[in-house]
């Protein structure tokens, strides 16, 4: 039987995360989930062998898609998508270039103020089950070494573009534009979902732009990350206005990766929180 909670924003060691796909759903079942999505970056798994392993969850097919918006990158949620439609791959496979180089960059950078966490070859054999290799990777290293006590610190010191920036270094990948990362996924039959509105540090006018454009991209399949575990009630009640006043569906996000501190996937998020969102995925 399924249990009577949902999470629709979850990763695993196909991208960023530090759980296989297995052990991930193996957590969402200990925490009561009966609805789960995979949504790892620019990734989609194969959920065929999951649903048979595990057939009392309810499996959505999904993926993180990064795009651009107004000079920076903006995450959207595609919900429900057929993986191996054609316009999905193409902008999967555009938005997985080589990523050597930049990464090759952060880590000299590191290396000249003294943390030495190794090569990009040296990050990828210490990450042996992951298809994806960032920055995420590099903060779990230097934290093992002891370089910083959190991946957080690693962000919010040395890697992260709102940080102290000691080790920053421009991301020169040039990801799908929003237009056509929505495009992809409506032509490949999901749901768009914007994710984490306030991670952008937007002001209030550049919410509800965003908001706006996105509802007009994405029709009456739009929908927001409102229930996001990281925010505040008063947050959650600030986005389910934005929401509401666009006419966005609400949706229900951990954004779990299950390597930050006091990460869980217990938070308690149910059906009736986000009723129009399954109800448009046809649970």
């Amino acid at each position: 039987m399924n249990g009577p909670y949902i999470d629709l924003h979850t990763h695993s060691c196909l991208s960023d995360g530090n759980l296989t796909p297995e052990a991930l759903l193996t957590k969402a079942r200990e925490a009561g989930i009966g609805i789960l999505a995979l949504t790892d970056h620019n990734a989609t798994g194969n959920l065929t062998a999951l649903r048979a392993a595990f057939p009392e969850l309810t499996l959505i097919q999904g993926a993180e898609i990064t795009c651009r918006y107004a000079e920076q990158e903006l995450h959207v949620v595609a919900l429900g998508i057929d993986p191996d439609h054609p316009a999905i791959r193409r902008v999967l496979a555009r938005n997985n270039p080589d990523r050597r180089p930049y990464l090759s960059a952060i880590l000299d950078k590191l290396r000249g103020l003294g943390l030495d966490v190794g090569t990009y070859d040296d990050i990828q054999a210490a990450n042996p089950e992951s298809r994806h290799f960032g920055r995420m990777q590099i903060a779990k290293e230097m934290q093992r070494r002891g370089y910083v006590a959190t991946a957080d610190e690693a962000f919010d010191v040395y890697m992260g573009a709102h940080g102290q920036r000691l080790a920053y270094v421009a991301n020169p990948l040039e990801y799908v534009s929003l237009e056509e990362g929505v495009e992809a996924i409506l032509a490949a039959g999901g749901l768009p979902v914007l994710a984490h509105l306030y991670y952008y540090l937007l002001d209030a006018e550049g919410e509800r732009t965003l908001v706006r454009r996105f509802r007009e991209l994405s029709g009456e399949k739009a929908a927001m990350e409102v229930h996001y575990a990281a925010y505040t009630p008063a947050q959650r009640e600030s986005l389910a206005a934005i929401a509401d006043e666009f006419g966005l569906m609400h949706s229900c996000a951990s954004d779990f990766h299950g390597n930050l501190e006091g990460e869980t996937l217990a938070h308690g998020f149910v059906r009736a929180q986000c009723a129009p969102l399954l109800k448009a995925l046809g649970l």
